[in-house]
């Protein structure tokens, strides 16, 4: 496939669940965030929880009896990766489950 087609497979997929191998053997998986003209962006989670207020780890010390403080609970991060379309080798959606 040719980077165009990539494109619109990217904005068909937008706010989804994707796994992205380039052609350079790496693999990324995520949620597509953003989609330009050269470029798709990636939401990658990751499993590091946030306190939040402050940005630094959730301790359990933290954490109430029945819940988090009222206002503050930590919250799952997200890092951004931007892709080019002339590196991707596939493209394909993923399942994903909470």
């Amino acid at each position: 496939m040719d980077a165009n087609q990539y494109q619109q497979i990217s904005w068909s997929c937008m706010n989804k669940y994707v796994g992205i191998t380039t052609t350079d053997g790496q693999s990324f998986d995520g949620f597509i965030a953003h989609v330009d003209k050269d470029y798709v962006t990636l939401a990658i989670p990751t499993n590091e929880m946030v306190d939040g207020m402050n940005g630094m780890p959730a301790q359990e010390s933290t954490y109430r009896q029945f819940g988090f403080h009222p206002g503050f609970f930590p919250r799952r991060r997200f890092f951004h990766r931007r892709i080019p379309f002339f590196s991707i080798r596939d493209l394909f959606l993923l399942s994903f489950f909470i």
